[in-house]
Parts: structure tokens; sequence; C-alpha cells
């Protein structure tokens, strides 16, 4: 039984999946795992690439007769593995194998960790690049165990006001112990995940579940943006509305219909990420009987802010007529005079400064010379913390 295994699903994005996979297989680590879900509609090209990859490390679950959902992909990842702790990422992020060493020390610290979570560093990959864009480092070193109280105030109740709220702890982009994960399936209808919005429900459950969680605010992994992401939506108008249809047409069967009591709609011109994530978190509460005093007003302040960052005056119009209308239809109009989003104030500049900022370094992606996120992220440790510092507890860690 390997210490860590780390889950790809990926879905007709086999090229960059395959640079992921040799990103990882670049470590030294051994005592670590890839398990890669295909769910494309040609099987061929990652089945040759693993024809012509001799790393013990990795195995390939094929497709299936059908295309399975996104929610459905990632269930059929868990049985597969056979680490103590589980982690996924993205078919176009990396993590760092070395982040083992990260969950073993925590496990010396406190025994009874079930969750981890880390520092991520942001990237877009070349095809990505609509306007300018700037890649993201994280500075800082620190290492602490979390409030759970807190955590839950932030993702149920969105305390925050944010346009999404800061969790840190969940199997995407984060390191779950495979005992929680099973009380997880056991508790929860009887699988490890239900919402096709698939990393916030697991954030959900974990901060519902976990009975210790330690954060190490040092990155051990890059979330990668490809033209084919999701997050690419974030860049292009016209990229969200065929990321729209495509949700529409996957997810038609799956949960995210069935939230009549919350009526934003994810599947119209002006659906943001910030109204799929407060469905996901509304329709988990809401199941499972979690207090959600306080959501109404903290949802507005975060809808108004997901329209503050709007790239342009159409996408903010869509994104404002879209959050209107669902607080029209919500409550009968109860909460309609909270969502008072500020007018459009088209930026003067769009990420043409790098620099530092607070405990965040911001680099021009078009004057970088590497065009992958593991390349990105070994880069980027040339700045940071070295690893072997932070493993070996050189950083104090604070209760």
């Amino acid at each position: 039984m390997v210490s860590l295994s780390i889950c790809i699903p990926t879905r007709n994005r086999q090229g960059y999946c395959i640079e992921t996979m040799r990103a990882i297989a670049g470590s030294g680590e051994r005592d670590f795992e890839v398990i890669v879900a295909d769910n494309s509609d040609d099987p061929a090209p990652l089945r040759q690439a693993f024809d012509s990859f001799s790393d013990h490390r990795f195995r390939l679950v094929a497709p299936q007769g059908r295309v399975l959902s996104m929610v459905d992909n990632w269930e059929r990842l868990i049985p597969e593995t056979a680490g103590h702790w589980i982690s996924v990422i993205g078919d176009d992020d990396y993590i760092d194998p070395a982040v083992g060493g990260l969950i073993r020390r925590f496990e010396g610290l406190r025994p009874d960790v079930e969750a981890i979570g880390w520092g991520r560093m942001n990237f877009h990959w070349p095809d990505n690049r609509p306007v300018p864009t700037l890649a993201s480092v994280p500075t800082g070193a620190g290492c602490w165990a979390s409030d759970r109280v807190d955590l839950q105030d932030r993702l149920f109740r969105w305390s925050e006001g944010r346009s999404r709220p800061s969790c840190g702890f969940g199997i995407y982009h984060g390191a779950v112990r495979r005992t929680l994960m099973e009380r997880i399936r056991q508790t929860y209808g009887g699988r490890y995940f239900e919402h096709p919005v698939v990393d916030y429900d697991s954030n959900c459950k974990v901060v519902a579940e976990a009975r210790s969680l330690l954060y190490c605010e040092r990155p051990f992994s890059v979330l990668g943006e490809c033209a084919a992401s999701n997050s690419a939506s974030a860049l292009s108008l016209e990229r969200l509305k065929v990321l729209v249809e495509t949700f529409k047409t996957e997810s038609a069967s799956d949960l995210i219909r069935a939230n009549p009591d919350f009526p934003f709609t994810l599947f119209e011109a002006g659906a943001s990420l910030c109204v799929s994530i407060a469905a996901t978190t509304v329709w988990f509460c809401r199941k499972y009987g979690i207090d959600l005093t306080g959501f109404e007003a903290n949802f507005a302040r975060a809808a108004m802010d997901e329209c503050r960052y709007s790239p342009s005056l159409e996408a903010y119009e869509a994104k404002v007529a879209n959050i209107r209308a669902g607080f029209a239809a919500w409550d009968g109009g109860r909460w309609a005079d909270l969502f008072e989003p500020a007018p459009f104030n088209a930026p003067k500049t769009v990420n043409a400064l790098s620099g530092v900022m607070e405990d965040m370094i911001h680099l021009r992606e078009d004057r970088l010379r590497v065009t992958t996120p593991g390349e990105f992220y070994r880069y980027a440790e040339h700045a940071i913390m070295p690893v072997g510092h932070v493993v070996a507890g050189t950083r104090s860690f604070v209760t």
C-alpha cells in the first residue's frame, strides 16, 4: 500500500493529461501512485501513451461503453486507489509528489489528522490567454491547525461575502485520509461524490466530517487553466457559453436541477462560478440539515463581488441580469433588495504589472519561458521555501 494516491479524471483533453503525467513522472519520489480515469470519446491516445509509459506508479482506468458525467468519473476513481491518502487534480494541473513528505510530517504531529490542505499556484496554459494573464505563487510557508467551526461558517454560510468562499480543504488539490473518504461514503448516500460541482461537493463533506484539518501555506500544486477548462470561462464570455451548454447536456439528470429553493440558473447567459458554488453548498446544507443562518445576506455580498470583477460590460450585464432574476424568484423576492451591484467600471489596465502583493508573487505569463504547469512549478520553486525545510520542520508549526 502506498502513502498517496493521485487521481486524474480526464475527458477529451488527452494532450494536457499526457503532459501532466510526464511532469509527475519526473519526481524522484516513490511512495505514490497515479490513477488516470479516461472518460474520452477516443480511448486510443491515452492507451497508446500508457503502452509506451513504463512507470509502475501510473495506471489507466479505461473509458466505459458510455460517456460518464463528471461526478461518476470521479466516483469510479476512489475504489481503484491503494493509498492511505487520496488527492484529485485536473488533467491540466500539476501536483508535486513530494507533498507526501508533508503528509507524513503532519501525521506525526497530529495522528488524528484527516484532511490536509496546502497553497496552490495558478498558471494559464499558452492557449488560454485571450487577455494578458498573470501566474501567481504564494510565498508563505507557515503551517497550522484550522478551526472547523470557522471553516463551516465560511463555506456553508459564506461569512466572508466573497465570490468564492475560502476553504482550502477537500480532495481536489488537497489530501483526504482514506478512512475519512469511507466514512463520507457511508454517511452521504453510499457515494463519495453526489453533486456535479464535484470539488465543492468534496469540500462540503470534508469540512463537515473531518476531525482534524491541517494546512500548509507553501504551495505543492498548480491549478492549470487551459482553453478547454471550466475556469477559462472567467476570461472569455464565448467560452463560458460553450461550457454552460456542455454542462447542461452532461448534467441534465444530475442533482443540480433538484434545487428549487435556490432558483439561480446555471444554464443561461450570465451563469457564473459564484452561483454554481453557492448552488452546491445550499444543496448540501439543505439536504443534510446544516444551519444556513446569515447565508442570504452573505451571498448577496458575494454576488456583488462576482459582478465587480467582470472582464467586460457585456459579461457584467449578463451576470447582473442572471443574478437579479434569481433574487427576484428566491423566497418571493425577500432578499432582492440586498443585491445592489456597483456600476461597471472598466479596468484601466488588465494584468499589466507583475510583482509582489502581500504574500503573493504575480508574473506576466507572456514573458515566461515555461509552457506547462509542471514547468512553472519548478521555475517558481526558486522563489519559495524549499520542500525539505518545510518537511523537516524548519518552519514552526502553530496549533
